[in-house]
């Protein structure tokens, strides 16, 4: 499908108590810019008779690499396991994050949509990646020159298989009109539209 766009990317902490899977502290990953997700294979070849005989592929997980423009403060200690620490400068509080080498963060659902092009007509292309975990942002500063150059982060994880049982790794449906796919997004995560308006105040830093 031709994809166009990118838009609403969102993230819950991933659950599991026996065998039942809930997503909580739903939040937005940031202003979606770009993201890629490219499956991972076990592979298996049998030779006989000097020829492939069989040949056995089977997906196992995957990487998903996500470019926003920026990353909130909530969405930083859910996928990263950073920690608020604030600063006192003069008279003004600075509130901050630290990274650190004992860091882990959550386990997480992601959902996305990306208006398409299906037969001549605008569709909705919906995914979700049922379990994922991520690592910390990578960044590219660079001073300004005669041209601005923007520099944003990007973070990269791998997803897994959902569960023992179904081994479900991702989701993708198609919807006819924008509210629809915001909606299936919102439904994959469990996620109430009181959570969604209040984890999209402009409250949050950015990284």
């Amino acid at each position: 499908m031709p994809t166009f766009d990118f838009r609403g990317i969102r993230c819950g902490k991933y659950n599991e108590e026996g065998g039942n899977v809930t997503y909580t502290e739903h939040c937005s990953i940031g202003e979606a810019m770009n993201c890629n997700l490219q499956m991972r294979f076990a592979e298996g070849r049998l030779y006989a008779e000097s020829g492939l005989a069989e040949y056995l592929r089977k997906a196992t997980g995957g990487t998903i690499s996500i470019g926003v423009k920026y990353i909130p403060t909530d969405a930083q200690k859910l996928m990263f396991g950073a920690s608020d620490k604030t600063r006192k400068i003069g008279e003004k509080q600075v509130p901050g994050l630290v990274y650190s080498a004992k860091d882990k963060g959550d386990y997480i659902g992601v959902a996305m949509y990306a208006p398409d092009l299906i037969d001549g007509e605008e569709k909705y292309t919906c995914l979700f990646i049922m379990k994922s975990r991520f690592g910390h942002p990578g960044r590219n500063l660079q001073t300004m020159g005669e041209n601005i150059t923007f520099q944003t982060p990007t973070t990269t994880g791998e997803f897994l298989v959902k569960d023992k049982t179904g081994k479900e790794l991702l989701e993708v449906a198609v919807c006819d009109d924008e509210d629809t796919a915001i909606a299936w997004t919102k439904l994959v995560l469990g996620e109430t539209e009181a959570e969604a308006r209040e984890a999209t105040e402009p409250a949050n830093t950015e990284a």
